[in-house]
């Protein structure tokens, strides 16, 4: 009897492996096909890397044939001018563009080309009626990859969500948290790894830089006047800052024997699509007991200029702010002041300078 049960068993398993070979084998036709159908597209990076081609190739959205075929090949277009070099990258961008490209196609009929799709009307219809229950976070990563694809492809501006508000984002680290994020940078192992963490504290905790601004700064923006530094910051809100002096040393340190003015300050990989992750994968890869997040060392020199009774319009002007409206959520965490110390300059007594 144990006999029968062991030759019967062999045989269910037999059945299952040939299942799943047969199964596994024509996935294998399929990518070969598909791969030979769209290798013309392919040769528009000849850099693609296999791994992200495999995911190209194999991806499929829960559309319909019909949909799924008219806009296949302008999605796959996309996705390789865009050149991810990642896993996580390059998903992201089929996932999101496929499902609006081929909503797009289903209620305009309009034809498919960057400039005709990626407009932030199309962008905002389809959040209000595809993505109204989603999540704010959602909603606002889905609008900075198709804005990230509209700028890049179709040289086009669609305006961005703001920042979802998590809880903490914004709340200044205490000095403690402060001491903890510099005995993390110096325990990195190697000098590549400590000058990118002190290039981070530097730029963000001493001179109020956002991560977009971080990973342009090369060696010759970052100004030395005796004991005082000053970071030229480039892009679309270009501005001399002033570094607090008590992150002096720290952003000195990330500069320390490097001698190429040409060279970025924070070194490491950049996508096309969104440079500022490469900021997110060092901190990520390299965690300490605090997170030194960008956001929150940013705030914490926002509220420190607050605190020292830096004039406001000066502080927008520094810390490269559009509106003054833009300070509503740091001064939230200021330090609460005595009217009673300022009624000399209330009631003009005094003069501010």
């Amino acid at each position: 009897m144990f006999g029968i049960q062991r030759c019967w068993c062999g045989k269910r398993n037999s059945a299952a492996h040939k299942t799943f070979v047969n199964r596994k084998d024509r996935l294998n036709d399929i990518f070969l096909a598909d791969s030979h159908t769209y290798a013309h597209l392919r040769a528009l990076d000849p850099e693609l890397p296999d791994h992200v081609w495999h995911v190209i190739i194999r991806y499929r959205p829960q559309l319909s044939s019909v949909q799924w075929d008219a806009v296949r090949e302008f999605t796959i277009t996309n996705a390789i001018l865009m050149r991810p070099r990642t896993f996580e990258s390059v998903r992201r961008l089929m996932c999101m563009s496929a499902r609006f490209g081929a909503w797009v196609w289903t209620t305009t009929g309009t034809t498919l080309t960057a400039e005709r799709v990626y407009t932030e009307s199309n962008v905002y219809r389809y959040l209000q009626e595809r993505l109204p229950k989603h999540s704010e976070g959602h909603r606002w990563g889905f609008v900075r990859q198709l804005g990230a694809i509209a700028d890049a492809l179709a040289d086009t501006d669609i305006k961005r969500l703001a920042a979802p508000q998590t809880a903490g984002r914004r709340r200044p680290f205490t000095l403690s948290d402060v001491a903890s994020m510099h005995s993390w940078a110096a325990s990195l192992t190697t000098t590549l790894k400590r000058q990118n963490a002190w290039a981070i504290l530097g730029l963000a905790g001493g001179a109020g830089l956002r991560s977009e601004e971080i990973v342009d700064v090369r060696l010759r923006d970052i100004e030395v006047q005796g004991d005082r530094l000053f970071v030229h910051v480039t892009g679309t809100r270009p501005r001399r800052v002033p570094v607090l002096h008590p992150w002096n040393r720290t952003l000195l340190r990330s500069i320390n024997n490097r001698t190429n003015p040409d060279e970025y300050a924070f070194r490491g990989y950049r996508l096309e699509e969104y440079r500022p992750r490469a900021i997110q994968t060092f901190l990520t890869d390299h965690p300490g007991r605090v997170r030194a997040t960008v956001s929150r060392l940013r705030s914490t020199w926002i509220v420190t200029q607050i605190d020292n009774g830096l004039p406001l319009p000066v502080l927008k002007a520094i810390a490269g702010f559009v509106s003054a409206l833009s300070l509503e959520k740091h001064l939230v965490h200021a330090k609460a002041v005595n009217i009673d110390d300022y009624l000399g300059l209330i009631i003009g007594e005094e003069v501010s300078r």
